[in-house]
């Protein structure tokens, strides 16, 4: 691996002097909002606040030397931390902090066999439909995890049971805790709406804590408490009493050696294999799918393949760091764009300011308040429950929105970790239900540009008497061969005037296995017991080796295009004249609706 495999080194190289401003107000930018997500991500995720900031200071540094985007910001993220939640509930809590920067180095390497492997073909099984739901759904769980916090009411089990136990304990609401919920809310809703280039989060909560010290109200409501703060040492992790500080971690560094930590570390990690291999693929999903966004405005292409690097160092630096996994933010990410960042050495320079942070201002947090904190990760996890992408789906693309529903069901129901894989399921089961339920239509002449379109969806699509023209969206092969047969069997049958000919546009065809060809063959043999020519327009190359090598090719008439057939059908039979609408329509079974609605192509498509 050369430097090729390291753009942040070419960005040092070339780096000019007139980015730097630019670049320096886009990185104070990102800290302000970084600082109160990684503490309120830290919590979310069941590790003390300091550990949000390791895991951004590691996470940037690697990213910034090794990813593929300039504007993606990756460090503590919702989605992660509540997944990482769920796996440290499993573990005795002293062994939260070392297990969390296991994972993390789990997924580094995880990422790194992705890279060697080549394993970015795993995007094509998580559709931005699967990510929608799965980001509607984790908001839920996020939201439900954070009313105790803002009502101090003591709340377990599903979201729902969450739910359900805040309403039925309503008189012992804490009114403190409310109170401050609200009044965080407030603010930061208000300097969004009023003042959105200042950091709302961070003024929010640093009122929060000023009036609570001020009131001395840390008495009536859950505060922060003592944070942590100084350097944390690059090491290893390990279970067991680690230290937070340079100098602890440095002395306790020294007083063992590199092969014991390594076998320690080794044999902790293995039974968090699977929760990470899955953290692995939602961390790389999600990050390039922004990172394709992000790159897609500014019309460039995002390198899926460099992100597996980029995610693994970011990954191995929060565990080097003693943080926990790390993800790509569309928050963040999309800031950084409308910030005017220049280069990813703005990611350097927010981690100099998270140095600081650690250095100065960790005191300072001690009081401030637990429901202010919640306030701020119900008002982030609200943003990913994405109404007008949903409300978007149902509109273009019924399937799409089925997709979404689903996976957020999953996620609802079963967690976060198992929503990942209902994803992946239902992805499976819909590209083998697009293979088994092909969209197919019957064509007409729509307009003066001799175009042939579904007349399902073009009212105005002439036909000529006698003539079917029949559209087959999807490989033939043994799985919906016999949809091809059937339903050209009920276009024959029965129609007045009679069926003389049929024309298949076979452009979408663009694979046909043995078992196609014989049921093709079958279909001309009925056909031809029925008085009815066949006929293959726009057939595709292998498809039409296929027909010569099965004699296929000398029982039909092939044509390059469908209206090159039409012409030759109207010729052999002069004197026809189009209709808008058939004879007689054809009664559509339950089946053929239900194909028909999955089906429907989005608005613009015939």
């Amino acid at each position: 691996m050369g430097w090729s495999a390291v753009p942040g080194w070419a960005a040092v190289r070339g780096y000019r002097r007139a980015w730097l401003r630019p670049d320096l107000l886009a990185a104070l930018s990102l800290w302000a909002v970084l600082v109160p997500q990684a503490f309120a991500y830290a919590q979310l995720a069941g590790l003390p606040a300091a550990a949000g900031l390791y895991t951004a200071l590691g996470a940037m540094i690697g990213y910034a030397l090794f990813g593929g985007s300039r504007l993606l910001n990756v460090g503590p993220e919702s989605s992660v931390a509540i997944v990482v939640a769920g796996v440290l509930a499993t573990v005795p809590a002293p062994a939260h902090s070392a297990v969390a920067a296991q994972l993390a180095l789990l997924i580094a390497v995880f990422l790194v066999i992705g890279y060697v492997a080549r394993a970015g073909v795993l995007m094509r099984l998580l559709s931005t439909p699967v990510l929608t739901g799965y980001l509607a759904g984790s908001g839920v769980v996020i939201i439900a995890s954070q009313l105790g916090k803002v009502t101090g009411i003591r709340a377990d089990g599903t979201p729902l049971a969450k739910a359900g136990t805040v309403l039925s304990h309503l008189p012992h609401l804490n009114p403190w805790a409310l109170g401050c919920a609200i009044g965080t809310a407030a603010a930061v809703l208000l300097l969004g709406h009023y003042a959105a280039r200042l950091p709302g989060p961070l003024i929010a909560l640093a009122v929060a804590t000023a009036v609570v010290a001020l009131t001395g109200l840390g008495g009536r409501l859950d505060v922060l408490g003592a944070a942590e703060g100084g350097l944390p040492m690059p090491g290893l992790p390990r279970s067991g009493p680690t230290a937070g500080t340079l100098a602890d971690t440095l002395a306790d560094t020294l007083a063992d050696t590199l092969a014991d930590t390594l076998a320690d570390t080794l044999a902790d990690t293995v039974h968090l294999i699977g929760p990470a291999l899955s953290i692995a693929l939602l961390v790389y999903a999600s990050s390039v799918l922004t990172a394709r966004s992000l790159a897609a405005k500014q019309g460039k292409d995002a390198d899926a393949q460099q992100e597996f690097l980029g995610l693994a160092a970011a990954n191995a630096g929060a565990a080097l760091l003693g943080g926990f996994p790390a993800n790509g933010s569309d928050s963040r990410s999309a800031l950084l764009a409308a910030s005017g960042a220049r280069t990813r050495m703005v990611g350097l320079g927010a981690a100099a300011a998270v140095v600081v942070t650690l250095l100065v201002l960790m005191p300072l947090i001690r009081t401030l308040p637990q429901a202010a904190l919640g306030t701020v990760i119900i008002l982030t996890a609200a943003r990913l429950v994405d109404l007008p992408a949903l409300r978007g789906l149902w509109r273009i693309h019924r399937t799409d929105f089925v997709l979404a529903a689903v996976t957020a069901i999953g996620v609802l129901t079963f967690g976060v970790l198992q929503g990942i894989g209902v994803g992946v399921l239902v992805s499976l089961l819909e590209v083998l239900r697009r293979a088994v339920m092909p969209y197919t239509a019957v064509l007409g002449r729509t307009g003066e540009t001799h175009a042939y379109r579904d007349i399902a969806h073009y009212r105005d699509a002439e036909t000529l008497p006698g003539l079917v023209v029949y559209r087959f969206d999807a490989p033939l092969f043994f799985a919906n061969a016999d949809v091809l047969r059937s339903e050209l069997d009920r276009l024959t049958t029965g129609g007045d005037p009679p069926v003389r000919q049929i024309i298949l546009d076979a452009e979408a065809v663009y694979d046909m296995d043995t078992t196609g060809a014989e049921v093709l063959h079958r279909v001309v043999d009925d056909c031809e017991r029925a008085g009815v020519a066949v006929a293959l327009a726009r057939t595709r190359t292998p498809v039409r080796a296929l027909l010569r090598d099965t004699g296929l090719e000398r029982r039909v008439r092939l044509y390059h295009r469908v209206a090159d057939a039409v012409a030759a059908y109207r010729a052999d039979h002069p004197g026809l004249e189009p209709r808008v609408r058939p004879a007689r329509p054809h009664r559509r079974s339950l089946l053929d609706r239900l194909r028909a609605l999955l089906n429907r192509p989005p608005s613009g498509i015939s």
